[in-house]
């Protein structure tokens, strides 16, 4: 490359240019090597399936119904995360890793109400409990 500070503006603009021609062919170059990798890739699985005496068509099911599975699983947890975050969280003083949010009362819940005198199963004692004895997270 010449040296930049004696070249005209029109020069440098023309350099970029180039460069930026250059740049967006190496761009498409490794794109098409990409596509051609995957396609070496999958005719060497077809073979190796086909080796062993497998169906690709089958094996490509299984391979598919996996990656589904574990889409869909980690969907439901999203799901249920953002469900939970519209209730209030109330966290234990003494333990703050200690949290409930709601449904079934945590064992570590239910002990701290009875050490207290509160009957776990009455829903005025529980609100009582939550309102006396817990920390009101931010929900």
């Amino acid at each position: 490359m010449e040296n930049t500070e004696q070249l005209s503006a029109d020069a440098l603009r023309a350099q970029l240019d180039a460069l930026n021609a250059e740049r967006e062919a190496l761009k498409v170059a490794l794109e098409q090597r990409r596509e051609a990798e995957k396609l070496e890739l999958a005719a060497e699985i077809k073979e190796r399936i086909n080796e062993r005496g497998h169906d690709v068509e089958e094996i490509a099911q299984l391979v598919l119904s996996r990656a589904t599975g574990r889409k869909q699983r980690r969907r439901q947890r999203a799901a249920a995360n953002d469900a939970n975050a519209s209730y209030t969280r109330y966290a234990d003083p003494d333990n703050p890793d200690n949290v409930y949010i709601r449904g079934r009362m945590p064992n570590w819940l239910i002990e701290k109400m009875a050490a207290n005198g509160f009957d776990p199963s009455n829903a005025e004692h529980r609100a009582q409990f939550k309102e006396q004895h817990l920390i009101e997270l931010a929900a």
